[in-house]
């Protein structure tokens, strides 16, 4: 009997392993802080849902042409347009959203158009510093230039240099310049037929060249 009952006596120190606090329960798979982890989880999901509600508030028009967008300024490309509605309705964008991503374009053309005119100032002050431009110099030049730009250029291709800004470069104006300079001796007599007569482009700038 006492070896029996010996059987059913633990050892020292066991029976010790309850006697912990219940804050000191240590962490396990699918315990608490798996459960408290995930309930953050799904809060953040749901912020995430919410916010991309917002951007498809307004449903998706039955018909391309159904869109109202503003874009910010007349005379939009027609052409343009039909193939930004198109788009938005093959990829079921809303109305609400179509209008961020024209507003979001304007605001990058915006900022171009600035870069642009930041350049064209910086290439003007670079041509007005040029070695005999300085003050009243420079206008004159600029007419001298532009005698030659009016005398070779066509229209589109005047339009062209004034729209990209190149009018103020300073490589350009002095291409131009010259030639203005030469077409300063462009009348004279044709020994061959006695009459006056203004050189041709090749002739001014190609002096030395045989006609």
């Amino acid at each position: 009997m006492s070896d029996f009952a010996g059987q059913n006596q633990q050892p020292d120190g066991e029976g010790k392993q309850a006697d912990f606090k219940a804050d000191e329960t240590p962490a396990v798979l699918g315990g608490d802080d798996y459960l408290n982890g995930a309930d953050e989880q799904v809060n953040d999901e749901d912020k995430r849902f919410q916010e991309a509600d917002k951007l498809v508030e307004t449903p998706v028009p039955h018909a391309p042409e159904a869109y109202e967008i503003d874009y910010g300024q007349p005379g939009i490309d027609p052409y343009i347009d039909q193939q930004f509605r198109n788009f938005a309705h093959e990829n079921g964008i809303s109305g609400q959203l179509a209008q961020k991503l024209v507003d979001f374009n304007n605001s990058l053309e915006e900022g171009r158009m600035q870069e642009h005119q930041i350049q064209t100032d910086a290439w003007e002050k670079q041509t007005r510093s040029l070695p005999g431009w300085q003050g009243k110099n420079y206008r004159q030049n600029m007419g001298v230039a532009n005698k030659a730009l009016q005398t070779f250029a066509s229209p589109e291709l005047a339009e062209m240099i004034r729209a990209s800004g190149f009018s103020c470069h300073p490589e350009i104006v002095k291409a131009f310049y010259n030639v203005g300079m030469r077409l300063s001796e462009d009348s004279y007599v044709d020994s061959k037929k006695n009459t006056s007569r203004e050189k041709t482009i090749g002739e001014v700038l190609y002096p030395n060249q045989p006609i």
